[in-house]
């Protein structure tokens, strides 16, 4: 049995805001809009992946954001060609810098909405 990946599906606190950043960071497209159950659900394709964003179904409570670890996803990383030029670009942007090359590895981290955190692996 082989498995592709189909999407990653999170759950935003401000969908329309979610989406903004994931168009104005990485040219992300919205491919559709639509609703499930009553949940408004926006698709997106950023590079090749699928990303859905929906915001809480109902009355369900959900964790408020924190920097604490916490369940559920927490990173989206992001394969580059120049480490030093994506991350000039997504500062340029606006993109919130965590931090870059820690202990020297071809790494970049972001700070993303919702706390996610955004990583950046430079191919080269």
């Amino acid at each position: 049995m082989e498995y592709t990946f189909h999407h990653i599906h999170l759950r935003c606190e401000d969908i329309e805001a979610a989406v903004a950043y994931y168009q104005k960071m990485f040219d992300g497209t919205v491919t559709e809009r639509t609703e499930v159950r009553g949940l408004p659900i926006v698709r997106m394709k950023v590079g090749e992946e699928n990303i859905f964003l929906s915001p809480k179904f109902g009355d369900m409570d959900v964790e408020p954001n924190s920097d604490n670890p916490r369940w559920g996803v927490y990173q989206l990383a992001f394969i580059v060609e120049d480490l030093d030029a994506a991350v000039e670009d997504l500062q340029a942007k606006g993109a919130e810098l965590e931090s870059t090359r820690p202990n020297g590895l071809p790494l970049a981290f972001f700070k993303g909405p919702d706390n996610v955190q955004i990583e950046l692996v430079g191919s080269s």
